[in-house]
This record gives C-alpha cells, structure tokens and sequence, in this order.
C-alpha cells in the first residue's frame, strides 16, 4: 500500500484541481462593485423608440429601461412619469422585472400614436422631442431621461405621388426621410449548454492528466507513480513460494518460515534445481531456529535464479 501511495496522491491533486476548475467556472461569481453599469444614485436608464423615422399615424412602442442596484434602492419603489405629447398611449404599459446578482432589469414598453393634426408635418418631414421622463423613488424624483428625437415623415405631396407610382421611398429622387437604424444587440445563445461544455472540458482534462501520469510511468519504470503495481501480476508456484518465504522470514514466526522453505524446496525440486532444493530442506528442518541471516542469503540465490530464467525466457 506505501509504495501505490505516490500513484494515489497524484490521482487525488488531479481530481481536487478539476473540481476546483468546474467549481471556479460554474459557480454564481459574486462580481465586484467596482465597474457597475450603475452610479452613484443606485440606477442607470435608457430610453429608446422604435421606429424612430416613421410616417404619419403609425403606431410607435417607446420603451424605458431602467437597471437598479438593490444593495441602493428597492426596484418595487421605483416608478416612472413619463410624457409623450404630442403622442397618446394607446394601451396600458407593459412593465417586467428581471434580477441579475444584486441588480435588477425594469422594462417598460409604452403603446404611442400620434393622429393629431400637429403630427402632420408642415413639410416633408418634422422633428419632435418627447418630454423628458421622470423617475421616482418613494414619490421623490431622483433622475431624469430623455427620449430620442422621433421624425414623421407626410402621406401626402411628392410622397403620395411616389406611393401611387410604386416607387417606394429609397427609390424617390426628391424624397430624403432620415431613416435611421435601431442597433440593438440580440439575447446571447450558445450552440452547447456552457455548464455541460465546462464539465465534460474539466473530465476530459482530468482523463488526458491520469493517461499522462500512466505514459511517463511506461516510458520511466523506476518513477515512484505506483502504475505498474495496479496491475495484478502473476506470479508462478516458485515466485509465490518465495514470496511468502519473505514475508514469514519479515514476520519472524517459526512455524510459518519451515513451512515456507520446505514449499520451496518441493517447488525447486520440480523445476529441476535439486541442489537448492536440498538446501531449502536442510533449512526448513534443522534443529534450531531458520538462521536468518542464511535463510535471507538463499532467498537471494532463489531471487537471481529466477531472474536469470526470466531474462533468458525460460
């Protein structure tokens, strides 16, 4: 068992450092404070309306964002005043919630139209900027957020003519609308559950380090990695005599060495080495105590015996 000892350790840091990689990977980091996307006051907004060039009476959806420390403030009493005149809502708002570690996401989409007669632009097309949004905490305001400039563009004059022609805007010459993109960056997705991906990188490391471990065993016998011990070897009926000969003789227990020496002395007999058989005999059944410093000596001429034959192949 002490000479596998050195295997077993190297086994046992492989697995406490694979399990330290997954857990260090997988676990729910606590991020620091320092780099929020949060000031001082305890929340970030973001307003946005979408689309933001349009033509008269089209609906628009402007949506508020907001993101609240909770360590500053509590999200269930933060509210919004928004203003959108000249635009009406045309439906209740649409709040959700979503918490991230110690932050917390509010989205709030607003349902807006604008079929006054002052959308209708005097010109091609007209500018307006929203009043700003309010927000609120426990009825006190503590930021401001303004909404983007939003451009209507007219159905009737060189625009009508250019519909009825089938002539869309980005082919009428005299038609210059600034249309504008709305760059939004899509939800992350993964092609592989990264948990799963994470554990089975961690395993396969782990298999890669003990296959390792085995290699330089082979290519080093004499490395203390305890490899070539996990493999039960065969011994034949002299190896095994020997052997326990040895640990009787390690014991100290009479009994047990005579009967060793002579189990040796009838397997020497048999492989066709009378002379040392004889003298196992004569050791197994002297008057006195096996001498322990000849039993030794004779389990080394037994040893180099057996070697010689495996060396030679015979």
């Amino acid at each position: 068992m002490r000479q596998r000892l050195p295997f077993w350790a190297a086994v046992a840091l492989a697995v406490v450092g694979a399990l330290a990689a997954v857990v260090l990977l997988v676990r729910d980091e606590r991020s620091s404070p320092v780099g929020r996307p949060v000031g001082a006051d305890g929340f970030a907004a973001q307003a946005s309306i979408v689309p933001r060039n349009q033509l008269f009476g089209e609906p628009v959806r402007a949506r508020l964002e907001l993101l609240v420390d909770r360590a500053v403030l509590d999200p269930d009493k933060v509210r919004v005043s928004p203003k959108f005149d000249p635009f009406t809502p045309t439906g209740a708002p649409r709040r959700t919630r979503r918490d991230f570690d110690r932050l917390t996401r509010i989205r709030l989409d607003f349902p807006l139209e604008c079929l006054a007669t002052r959308c209708v632009p005097e010109t091609l097309t007209q500018d307006f900027d929203l009043s700003a949004a309010v927000v609120r905490y426990a009825g006190q305001p503590v930021g401001v957020v303004e909404w983007p400039r939003v451009t209507i563009g007219s159905r009737v004059g060189d625009f009508a003519q250019a519909q009825a022609s089938g002539r869309g805007p980005a082919q009428q010459q005299n038609v210059d609308l600034p249309w504008r993109a709305t760059l939004r960056l899509r939800p992350v997705t993964f092609a592989a559950n990264p948990t799963l991906l994470t554990t089975l990188l961690a395993a396969l490391a782990l298999a890669l380090l003990v296959a390792s471990l085995y290699f330089v065993q082979v290519a080093f016998p004499t490395a203390p990695l305890g490899f070539r011990r996990l493999r039960r070897v065969k011994l034949t009926p002299l190896e095994r005599a020997l052997a326990v000969l040895e640990r009787a003789h390690d014991q100290g227990i009479e009994r047990e060495q005579r009967l060793a020496l002579d189990r040796l002395a009838h397997e020497l007999r048999t492989g066709g080495e009378p002379e040392l058989a004889g003298t196992a005999r004569e050791l197994a059944w002297e008057q006195s105590v096996p001498d322990a410093g000849r039993t030794a000596s004779f389990s080394a001429r037994v040893r180099d015996l057996i070697a010689g034959r495996t060396n030679g192949s015979s």
